[in-house]
């Protein structure tokens, strides 16, 4: 059976078309438009310019799924819908003029997703994924391949650029203010600043793409995995101030074309928190909350086995 996911984040909206049998379900076709609905929060309010980009955006993949006689559809948001202090009033006008039902799904849910879909990839027994979005951080603990703890943390790239930095890169000064909000957040959730890891699990844009630039800068390190150690040297590239040369925004542009404007804050993100749970490296997995979404809501099986918490 044909089934069409959309993925509405803060700072993408995503299309995936899965051919789901049995258990099995295969990605035949996916499609992204970068939007930042993080954004066009004001005073806590996604305002009407924001409301209209979804629209229009959500119109398109209808008409596809229509066009492919798609019958079943689910749609889902994660922290730019879920923070809105309008979001039934949003939820209700999209569905009026797309007809599209969204469900925003709560930060727990996010993670558990980002965990039953991460555990098809996840080599390590033991280790902390991180979901880093737009408007917020899903944090997984787990051990024995068994999930200990997750949470959701206000810790997203967008939400950290917002108010913070000026131009396109942030400043060495403008960096340092991220850094410090984020170590402040994480001090106000005692049990995540004591989590400790070898090895961490990295999962959504942000990681992709600081994926793709390490695999640039160290191109004798293993395919997919960022070593912590050279976070520091990778983010003081592009977040002194000054103008970048060719050579680093070459590497800029290839390993980040979509996310010139947020890769830096979830870099810094990202460092802070490799530092604070003392991992050595950052494994990449392309899987994650559609997957989780696919096994747990469509399948049914709600990968059982890998979960200890519910």
């Amino acid at each position: 059976m044909l089934h069409a996911i959309i993925d509405i984040g803060s700072n993408t909206i995503r299309l995936a078309i899965y051919r789901i049998e049995g258990r099995t379900f295969d990605l035949l076709m996916k499609r992204k438009h970068t939007v930042g609905l993080a954004g066009y929060l004001e005073k806590g309010h996604l305002v009407p310019d924001g409301i209209e980009k979804m629209v229009k955006i959500l119109r398109g993949f209808m008409d596809l799924i229509g066009a492919l006689s798609i019958g079943r559809v689910h749609a889902f948001a994660t922290a730019a819908l879920r923070t809105a202090a309008n979001s039934s009033a949003v939820l209700q006008e999209v569905q009026r003029r797309t007809g599209v039902h969204i469900r925003i799904i709560t930060g727990d849910e996010e993670a558990a997703y980002d965990f039953i879909g991460a555990t098809q990839s996840i080599v390590h027994a033991d280790g902390i994924l991180v979901d880093i979005g737009g408007g917020s951080t899903e944090i997984v603990s787990f051990a024995a391949h068994q999930m200990q703890g997750r949470w959701s943390l206000p810790l997203g790239s967008l939400a950290m650029r917002s108010g913070r930095v000026a131009g396109l890169l942030p400043t060495k000064s403008e960096c340092s203010v991220i850094e410090d909000e984020v170590h402040r957040i994480l001090d106000a959730v005692p049990a995540v600043r004591l989590l400790r890891a070898r090895h961490m699990i990295g999962m959504g844009g942000i990681l992709s793409s600081a994926s793709r630039m390490h695999g640039l800068l160290y191109p004798s390190d293993a395919p997919r995995v960022l070593r912590a150690a050279h976070l520091p040297d990778m983010i003081r590239m592009f977040c002194g101030g000054a103008p970048l040369d060719e050579t680093r925004t070459a590497i800029l542009l290839r390993s980040a074309p979509d996310r010139l404007h947020n890769i830096i804050p979830g870099m810094l993100i990202t460092g802070v928190l490799a530092e604070t749970f003392a991992a050595e490296d950052i494994a990449y997995s392309d899987s994650g909350v559609r997957e989780g979404y696919i096994w747990k809501e469509i399948i049914g099986e709600a990968a059982a086995d890998c979960l200890s918490v519910s």
